[in-house]
């Protein structure tokens, strides 16, 4: 009975893992993907950036003991043996750092909300990867299709010219002609196999599963209407901007902390130890109290190297972020005239289409009556299969550029597809992390991700 009770959960757990459909394929990318699962974890990783700098605000707090024993010989006389005992506790606390403190935490704050835009970048990116591979298993298995049918049809019309080569009403070079249109149609049925295939790989490495009857239903996209529209929507939303604008701060704050370093600082140090001699059965205890500034006299120019590194760390940034504002405006504009391209593309195939098949029937009627030779059916056949691989890709090209266009603007994220997942909420980890003092978290085992 245990064994049907755990055949039953497999089989359901996995029905809910096929991917079958476009929403099941971009959740499983959303979910499992393991650049995301990656991303995600150093994303954790510099959540603790603010716990650590944060850190520096409290006293520092540490216990020294010691142990020792310590023999002395005076040539005649007796042997004197020691054995001091001292604990010790001592406690800082920074008063006045120069700055350095609060820009060291504001830097590190601004480089988990860079983390958080690079992450969004990457989910994105995933997404329309997704996406991409989800439609070219589709596209490639249509092509196949259609490739296996047109190698039947030669097939047919191979046998068909040798027997009207038998009779007289065709000649050796129809024949011919019907052979190496054959094997232009072999070899072509065997590329599409082959980019089949292809493209089966690389749905199983972004999504993780093996694409099995996957069903053509698509998601309805909110596109914007005019370039206008998307540019605005790309200068709020794209987390391109915003990892720019955030490494930008980061990079400025520290400088500021780099120059805090020039400053003095004020830190209040206290310490109580107690000593003890076993020999001269000596037992003291010591406290102090003192207030410590520092100043920084001469450091070899150290700190001097330091801030002139900063500032041109942020100097980099300042040119990256303008780079970043002219890279989003060139790929929405790119992207929005790709999609109106794609538009008018797929009209155009499917006219194509229609007026080929018109003309096939057309040949074929035509050679039946005698007006048309055997090489005019073979190019006929082969304008149609034409027509309708183009029309196919033209598709495909289009509904990827719909994705294409919402992934230039940032919006391609799981609200925006509404997809049956909840999204990953980066305030989890953080809230927990930023002022935890004790302890560190379980590690997760990653072996069997598959």
């Amino acid at each position: 009975m245990k064994k049907y009770i755990f055949l039953i959960s497999y089989l359901f757990l996995n029905t809910q893992l096929l991917g079958n459909t476009l929403e099941e394929a971009l959740s499983l990318a959303y979910k499992k993907n393991p650049s995301i699962q990656a991303k995600r974890a150093e994303l954790r990783s510099n959540d603790e950036l603010v716990s650590i700098s944060s850190s520096e605000f409290f006293p520092k707090i540490r216990f020294i003991g010691s142990y020792g024993e310590s023999v002395t010989n005076y040539k005649e006389a007796d042997e004197i043996r020691l054995r001091p005992n001292v604990a010790k506790i001592e406690a800082e606390q920074i008063i006045f750092s120069g700055g350095r403190l609060v820009n060291n935490r504001s830097q590190s704050l601004n480089i988990v909300a860079a983390s958080r835009a690079d992450l969004e970048i990457l989910e994105q990116e995933i997404l329309f990867s997704a996406a991409e591979a989800f439609f070219n298993v589709l596209t490639n298995e249509k092509i196949v299709e259609l490739r296996e049918v047109n190698l039947d049809v030669l097939n047919e019309r191979l046998e068909v010219a040798k027997i009207q080569f038998e009779v007289g009403e065709l000649t050796l070079t129809d024949v011919a002609q019907s052979e190496a249109r054959l094997s232009l149609s072999q070899a072509n049925l065997a590329e599409a196999r082959s980019n089949l295939e292809k493209s089966k790989a690389i749905y199983r490495s972004i999504i993780g599963v093996i694409p099995v009857n996957l069903s053509n239903n698509t998601i309805n996209l909110s596109l914007p209407m005019t370039i206008e529209d998307a540019i605005s929507i790309a200068n709020v939303k794209s987390p391109y901007l915003k990892f720019a604008e955030k490494s930008e701060l980061s990079s400025r704050f520290a400088v500021k902390s780099a120059k805090a370093r020039l400053l003095p600082s004020f830190s209040l140090r206290g310490e109580f130890s107690n000593s003890e001699e076993m020999l001269f059965n000596a037992d003291g205890d010591a406290y102090q109290l003192m207030g410590v500034v520092s100043m920084p006299i001469f450091s070899g120019g150290l700190n001097w190297s330091n801030i002139r590194k900063a500032q041109e760390i942020n100097i980099r940034d300042k040119f990256q972020l303008i780079e970043a504002k002219r890279f989003v405006n060139q790929e929405v504009k790119s992207a929005f005239a790709q999609y109106n391209s794609s538009l008018i593309k797929v009209n155009s195939s499917k006219k194509q289409f229609e007026a080929n098949q018109i003309a096939l029937e057309g040949v074929k009627e035509e050679f039946e009556l005698g007006t048309r030779t055997n090489l005019d059916v073979l190019d006929a056949e082969q304008e149609f299969l034409d027509s309708q691989v183009s029309m196919i890709s033209s598709e495909n090209d289009s509904k990827l550029s719909m994705f294409y266009l919402l992934l230039s603007i940032g919006s391609l994220s799981p609200e925006e597809l509404s997809l049956p997942i909840s999204k990953y909420d980066p305030n989890e980890n953080y809230n927990k992390v930023k002022n935890i003092k004790f302890g560190w978290k379980r590690f997760k085992d990653i072996k069997n991700l598959d």
